[in-house]
């Protein structure tokens, strides 16, 4: 389409496309570097080799940012094809191979990276050299097909229909606080919980009003105004460290810091609703050996750390008796 431009057209690379791609979709440089996890460095140099070779900008630099050129506009959809291309050739071969290697592409939230990817993929990368992973921490739950991802970690069953969706773990919530918090207050006592000032998650899959169940069935509502409005909840957690206010959190990832006396529960006879854990896919990537080799364990991992909590059951499968007799009352 360019060929009377420059010889060079012959030097188009897959890899620089990629890059052009990543930048028209954030709408920068800085944007993608920061988005994608790609060094502006190497988006920059792709960018020039394919400006070279197409012989004119592919972007109009104004001040800070980027404006795509009619040519670059023109050049989108066929980088689009050919992504798109390279992806379905990628993941043939990895199809074809019978041990995990190739890129696995991973995001999550920052709470789940620390507390339950990072030895999943430390145990992965241990066991299968020839996996390159790499790990996105973002809080909005990116489409893994637009992105370019394999595995997406989400709270909640994802929405859109054409994603393959499998449930990791299932979790209540629970009530958490500083661990000096209990010589200082009655912890059991739902007014003096709620005077220590509540922490907000502001996810949408995180109530804002604390709806606890007791033991017995018995209900008690949470609903004062929030000391303060975190949008991460490994935020809340370190605002909880400092000695400050009370949270509502998993208990998959809080009752192991419990159990290690940084945190200590809070209204230990109640728990909130409960959360469950997605891995959202594209169409066919769960049978790609690496993706395959870290669901197996990552579920796994899950099911070695669901005895931190006796009285539930965090596994994909099943929910403890004690948690769906305070849900069914």
């Amino acid at each position: 389409m360019f060929g009377n431009r420059n010889n060079n057209m012959n030097n188009f690379d897959l890899n620089d496309l990629h890059g052009f791609g990543l930048i028209a979709s954030a709408g920068g440089l800085s944007p993608a570097s920061r988005r994608f996890g790609v060094p502006k460095a190497t988006l920059s140099r792709a960018l020039h080799r394919l400006e070279n070779a197409a012989g004119a900008p592919l972007f109009d630099r104004i001040g800070r940012g980027l404006r795509m050129t009619p040519l670059g506009e023109s050049l989108l959809p066929a980088a689009e094809e050919a992504l798109s291309l390279l992806s379905t050739a990628e993941e043939a071969v990895r199809l074809g191979q019978g041990e995990p290697s190739g890129r696995l592409r991973i995001a999550s939230s920052a709470l789940s990276g620390q507390k339950l990817l990072a030895p999943v993929l430390a145990r992965l990368t241990e066991r299968y050299p020839a996996v390159q992973a790499s790990l996105r921490v973002t809080s909005s739950g990116p489409d893994p097909v637009t992105e370019d991802l394999d595995v997406v970690i989400r709270v909640g069953r994802p929405n859109e229909p054409y994603l393959v969706a499998r449930k990791i773990a299932a979790s209540p919530l629970a009530l958490y606080t500083f661990r000096t918090r209990g010589a200082e207050v009655d912890l059991s006592d739902p007014s003096a919980v709620e005077g220590l000032g509540r922490i907000d998650i502001a996810i949408d899959e995180f109530p804002h009003e604390w709806r606890m169940t007791g033991s017995k069935g018995e209900v008690v509502y949470l609903t004062s105004e929030p000391l303060m409005t975190v949008s991460e909840p490994t935020v809340a957690l370190g605002i909880l460290s400092a000695g400050s206010g009370v949270a509502l959190l998993p208990m998959l990832y809080a009752e192991p810091l419990a159990r290690a006396g940084a945190l200590v529960r809070a209204l230990p006879d109640f728990i909130g609703p409960q959360m469950e854990l997605f891995a959202a896919l594209p169409p066919k990537r769960s049978n790609v050996p690496a993706v395959r080799a870290f669901l197996d364990l990552l579920v796994s991992h899950v099911m070695e750390i669901k005895d931190v909590a006796s009285a539930y059951d965090f596994t994909t499968e099943r929910i403890s008796m004690a948690s769906r007799t305070a849900r069914a009352t």
